[in-house]
């Protein structure tokens, strides 16, 4: 009976082959960023907003997921609605856009800003995406479809960049071309006022920041240690 030998395989096509089973098997790059109300830069100190930015897109891919959580967090005596908001995207890509979905739906009836929707004046204008009751950042009629005190809303945006797969949350928040490329709108207040709140990264703890320092220095000591030791020996 003839044996029938297996063939060798090929270097390239078992590299080929492992490349292959690699990006088949990689999963989507996603990261997220607490965000928090900058009430000392806003416009009127009234609103108050906790958040998360979650971002997600497949390696080499040039569409990515942005979601964006917003918590009303206001004293329930002062009112307000969030009633939209405003976003940068610090892409290297000048067409970079966002786009809002409606699958998942929006939480809150609010509308993807267009046009002269994106002016986020004083801090700039136009901002590249948001959205809003109405599609208009500073207007939306009726204020009480927002996210009122203690609410949070959820919305999903399509993001289409040429480097999606290198964009991280804080691209959506840090890195535009304004000091702030992240707001939120309130209105409806008690007062019947209305805010502009820009967002910030939610600042590591004390105690997080000095441990930090902390390794960083038993790291330099032991390294100095080791070359004390080079030189001794």
């Amino acid at each position: 009976m003839k044996q029938i030998r297996p063939r060798a395989c090929r270097p390239g096509a078992a590299a080929a082959l492992i490349t292959a089973c690699i990006f088949a098997a990689s999963p989507a790059l996603a990261d997220s960023i607490e965000i928090v109300g900058d009430g000392s830069n806003s416009t009127e100190g009234l609103g108050s907003f906790s958040g998360l930015l979650s971002y997600e897109a497949d390696p080499f891919a040039t569409i990515g997921l942005l979601t964006v959580e917003l918590t009303n967090t206001t004293a329930p005596d002062v009112g307000g609605y969030i009633t939209g908001f405003l976003f940068n995207i610090a892409s290297t890509d000048a067409d970079a856009s966002a786009t809002l979905l409606g699958d998942p739906p929006p939480t809150h009836p609010f509308e993807q800003c267009t046009g002269n929707g994106l002016n986020g004046e004083p801090y700039g204008n136009p901002f590249d995406s948001g959205a809003a009751l109405g599609g208009e950042f500073l207007g939306g009629g009726d204020p009480t479809g927002g996210i009122a005190v203690g609410e949070t809303g959820v919305f999903a945006f399509e993001v289409q960049a040429d480097d999606a797969a290198d964009l991280t949350a804080l691209n959506f928040l840090e890195g535009g071309p304004y000091d702030f490329n992240f707001l939120v709108r309130f209105r409806g207040f008690a007062n019947e006022g209305s805010d502009k709140v820009p967002a910030v990264v939610v600042p590591l703890p004390a105690p997080m920041l000095m441990g930090g320092a902390g390794l960083l220095g038993v790291f330099v000591a032991a390294r100095r240690r080791r070359g004390l030791l080079k030189t001794t020996g």
